[in-house]
């Protein structure tokens, strides 16, 4: 079965016309997730007419996703929500179109193709923009009633002392303290950032927040331990919900192997599971994960 899976992200579109047995390297291009809704699937159709007809069309987002259609977004492809995403998929392909969340596809990847295919019972925490999340037992993704258990992760509540106001609304979510799109502001809020290594930043994102880390900068090694905390709190939530034997972590900053260390102390130290530790892994195929997860077969 021949599927057009269609991986729509914050600021990249990758697809790949696909097989159970068959994972080609994906087409990307670059998209605004705020444009029309219709613009970016115009440009969907245009990349995959060479491709020939798909059995199918999948796409995964970053919404909310609820028996096949999408129920809520959070500033990203907003206009999806009440999209009549069958009559697309039949006027464009002739075929049924199936909808995912994003971190959910990741994970059903993963237990493909990639770190977790040795476990029927796992969860994943994708750290980019924002934070993802899913969970699987018996190598089946959660949903629940409404097409949320295991996808909010990062607005689980880890801080009630400081709260930070996160885009969904709600104060003390994790995204509010390791979504990339919150590091320059926790890091101005630090004293000394003027004449800090972060100071040089156009804007502080992960990677600029690593490189200070690596350089010894004080104010870089408050920031980074304040978010390696806020991660690995983030982490024994899922834990302590959804008792998976393997967490995976997803996204560039987890290439750091400190920012890895940091997050499996947390979790030896503070996860309650009596049945032993949960192994924590990095994602082995975060750039094509999604893809895989869509695969109909």
């Amino acid at each position: 079965m021949k599927t057009l899976c269609v991986d729509l992200g914050g600021s990249r579109v990758k697809l790949a016309l696909m097989t159970a047995d068959s994972h080609p390297q994906p087409d990307v291009f670059e998209v605004d997730s705020h444009a029309p809704l219709a613009q970016t699937l115009s440009l969907v159709a245009q990349h995959a007419a060479a491709w020939g007809q798909p059995d199918a069309v999948s796409i995964a987002l970053p919404c909310v996703v609820c028996r096949g259609t999408v129920i809520a977004c959070n500033g990203k492809y907003t206009d999806a929500v009440g999209f009549d995403w069958m009559r697309w998929s039949q006027k464009t392909f002739g075929v049924p179109v199936f909808l995912m969340n994003d971190a959910a596809a990741a994970l059903l990847g993963e237990m493909r193709c990639g770190a977790a295919k040795d476990t029927d019972a796992a969860a994943i925490l994708m750290i980019g923009t924002g934070i993802g999340s899913a969970a699987a037992q018996d190598r089946r993704i959660l949903t629940g009633r409404h097409g949320t258990m295991g996808m909010l992760g990062g607005h689980m509540a880890i801080e009630m002392l400081h709260p930070r106001r996160c885009t969904c609304g709600a104060t003390g979510c994790l995204e509010a303290w390791a979504g990339t799109w919150a590091l320059d502001e926790i890091a101005r809020q630090e004293d000394g950032f003027a004449e800090s290594a972060l100071a040089n930043a156009r804007k502080v994102d992960y990677r600029a927040l690593l490189d200070g880390v690596a350089q010894g900068d004080a104010v870089s090694l408050r920031v980074f331990e304040t978010v390696a905390r806020a991660l690995g709190m983030g982490a024994v939530n899922l834990i302590h919900a959804y008792d998976p034997e393997v967490l995976l972590l997803s996204g560039g900053p987890c290439h750091s192997e400190m920012l890895m260390q940091r997050i499996r102390r947390y979790v030896r130290e503070n996860a309650w599971t009596p049945w032993g530790q949960v192994d924590i892994r990095v994602a082995e195929n975060p750039e094509r994960s999604v893809l895989l997860g869509l695969i109909r077969e």
